[in-house]
């Protein structure tokens, strides 16, 4: 509401002041000033710019452009060329425009400042560099919000699809770019000032949540950058493990629901906690296994969307068990050339072995002769243990799931309804108490959300099931849930640069084969099923 009021009086302001400047200048009907097409036409006379500029203010991102060049162009036809004062005319506009308009000391020269036929007025160097440094600044930061964002994959969860050191380019145009939430920030700047370790947004206005138009939906095997969902909340004192964090593990700790945890948590005085921003939490890429509706399920380490196997990634990291056969050894050099992560896992005998690697590499180690067994490992059911005790929707008392067999479970989607009880609450607690933001009590075992009982509940968002192909070493869905559709960032593009940094090799630094080569060229999704 405060927004619309601060859009509301800005445009007031400039359409007053407006009218005071067609009076000035005899246009035949002042009142256009007040019509949006035709006061946008006469303003293109008065600045002697082409007509169809009226048409690209009406361009979401690009009209800002617009808007601020004919503010800055007006003041510099009542010649008013200064830097502060072209920074005023687009700022202060409700203000300078009419101040313009019905000062009698303000006189119209004419386009540019400058009479016909009069030379144009000589700039400082001083003014070019602050211009081209202000237009630089704001054309980044509107590429950057509307049109692609430059990306670094920083952790193993997507190899080797992606790769740690692969820099990429996310474009928001395909889903829609979104609206910031926080549009009063440092450009360039994610949610930290580096070094100050201070906020580099304020909250004084908050937009909505919305998105322009995009070319397509997001649709499963997409790669995708979204926001952290269990990342709303930081503990300010303990930048270490994050709210979410703490209580799902208090849950698990007092052997108590979610909901009591969190009451827990908030109660607890010795602790600083506040909100972020959705814009403003951590980037994640994964994998957009699910889509809203489906239903997902993990059988023993293969991931099922609506009863069928769902797409494998032909260099997915699957976790083998690894017995060597007496007298034999995995040496650093194979396990190099293999790619492969040995998983830490104690107690276990000498020669036996978790590992991670792709299937062609798992075949190359048994072609060694080393093993005696090396098959796929995975968590049997029912089995909880650390380290996969915190597993969403983290109820221990009606769900013992683990990364291996998880599920079955159905994304909601917007429009969709599901039946309250508590086994099936817990599922969707997070996402309609915090992502649709209701208020929800439960007594006498009936459900009451914002005040009113009710024994159902229709979704007002579609949601998403991010999971990366390295599956066993990779923080996704399986820990923290559902992705709403709100904090979706962009579809993964192309790879501009990709950097070798675990080489001391000068020549191997740079991966030169993944420069400009497009993401979705590196896998291509085919009707190819889990066949081990």
């Amino acid at each position: 509401m405060i927004l619309l009021f601060i859009i509301a009086f800005y445009m007031i302001g400039i359409r007053v002041g407006t009218y005071g400047i067609f009076k000035k200048l005899g246009v035949a009907a002042p009142w256009k000033a007040f019509v949006p097409v035709l006061c946008s036409l006469e303003w293109q006379k008065i600045i002697d710019r082409p007509s169809w500029w009226t048409w690209m203010t009406f361009i979401p991102g690009v009209n800002l452009f617009y808007i601020a060049s004919q503010l800055t162009d007006m003041s510099s036809a009542f010649r008013r060329h200064s830097f502060w004062e072209h920074f005023c005319a687009v700022i202060f506009a409700p203000f300078y425009i009419p101040f313009i308009g019905f000062s009698a000391n303000e006189r119209y020269i004419g386009p540019r400042g400058v009479k016909p036929g009069q030379p144009p007025l000589p700039r400082t160097a001083v003014r070019e560099w602050a211009d081209a440094i202000v237009f630089a600044v704001v054309a980044a930061t509107l590429i950057r919000i509307f049109v692609a964002e430059a990306y670094m994959i920083p952790t193993p969860s997507m190899e080797k699809t992606l790769l740690v050191g692969d820099f990429l380019f996310v474009s928001k145009f395909h889903y829609g770019a979104r609206v910031p939430n926080t549009p009063l920030a440092l450009p360039f700047v994610h949610h930290t000032i580096p070094v100050l370790d201070s906020k580099s947004y304020v909250e004084w206005i908050k937009l909505p949540y919305k998105t322009l138009p995009g070319f397509e939906k997001v649709k499963r095997n997409d790669m995708v950058v979204f926001n952290f969902p269990a990342g709303d909340t930081v503990v300010i004192e303990n930048q270490g493990p994050s709210y979410y964090d703490l209580v799902r593990s208090a849950a698990y700790q007092y052997n108590v629901d979610y909901n009591t945890a969190r009451q827990m948590m908030w109660s607890d005085q010795s602790m600083h906690i506040a909100a972020r921003p959705v814009d403003k939490r951590e980037n994640y890429i994964k994998r957009c296994v699910a889509i809203p509706g489906d239903k997902l399920e993990v059988r023993n380490g293969v991931l099922w969307i609506n009863d069928q196997p769902a797409y494998v990634p032909e260099n997915l990291y699957t976790p083998y068990t690894v017995v060597l056969k007496p007298g034999a050894g995995l040496s650093a050099q194979i396990v190099a050339d293999l790619e492969m992560q040995v998983m830490d896992f104690k107690g276990m005998p000498a020669g036996h072995y978790v590992a991670l690697m792709t299937k062609a590499h798992a075949d190359a180690l048994r072609a060694m002769g080393l093993t005696q067994v090396d098959t796929p490992f995975y968590y049997p059911a029912n089995q909880v243990q650390e380290p996969i005790a915190q597993i969403f929707p983290n109820d221990f008392k009606y769900y013992h799931w683990n990364v291996d067999n998880f599920g079955p479970i159905t994304l909601p989607k917007k429009g969709s309804s599901v039946t309250l009880n508590d086994s099936i609450y817990s599922q969707y607690d997070r996402a309609i108490r915090v992502y649709e933001g209701n208020d929800v009590e439960r007594k006498g075992g009936k459900f009451y959300i914002n005040g009113t009982e009710t024994s159902t509940y229709t979704f007002k968002m579609d949601y998403y099931w991010m999971m990366g192909d390295n599956r066993h070493n990779s923080q996704d869905s399986r820990f923290w849930g559902f992705v709403p559709e709100d904090h979706i960032v962009g579809k993964a593009w192309f790879i501009w640069m990709s950097l070798n940094n675990g080489s001391t090799n000068v020549l191997d630094k740079i991966r030169f084969s993944r420069i400009f080569t497009s993401i979705h060229g590196h896998w291509a999704p085919t009707e190819k099923k889990f066949t081990e």
